[in-house]
């Protein structure tokens, strides 16, 4: 859960801190490298979400899929890995995006879906974390 915040909290400062004040440019040579910390982060998050979901569920597929907490982590963990896809990707610009109004408006707001997709994961996970302590 520790790497799941870290996550969370330097990707708000990439989105809502570093992407606003660039403007020039400046801060363009830092964001290769807190993008390896992400990725590396991230990758430890989803093991360890991996992991978990194993212990959680003693290896028994077949009883998980019918609780509540079973299609909450499922719904997370597919959560994670469209925004893992995401980070893993990187972000290409091609010729026909800079033309496509469309496309343009779309990678504007990209990031935001993306946060808020890593923030709806996150309040999922408290969930099922919350649940599972009370059980």
């Amino acid at each position: 859960m520790i790497f799941s915040i870290l996550w969370w909290s330097i990707t708000f400062v990439v989105i809502f801190v570093i992407r606003p004040s660039n403007r020039s440019g400046e801060l363009s040579i830092m964001l290769p490298k807190i993008r390896r910390i992400i990725i590396i982060t991230s990758t430890i998050s989803i093991t360890t979400g991996l992991i978990s979901f194993g212990v959680l569920i003693n290896f028994e597929v077949q009883n998980f899929a019918n609780t509540k907490n079973g299609i909450l982590i499922l719904l997370s963990g597919s959560l994670s890995l469209i925004i893992y896809y995401h980070i893993l990707s990187g972000y290409f610009r091609n010729s026909s995006t800079r033309n496509n109004h469309i496309n343009r408006m779309f990678i504007k707001f990209l990031p935001y879906v993306m946060f808020s997709l890593l923030t709806t994961t996150m309040i999922f996970m408290v969930i099922v974390s919350r649940i599972v302590v009370v059980l």
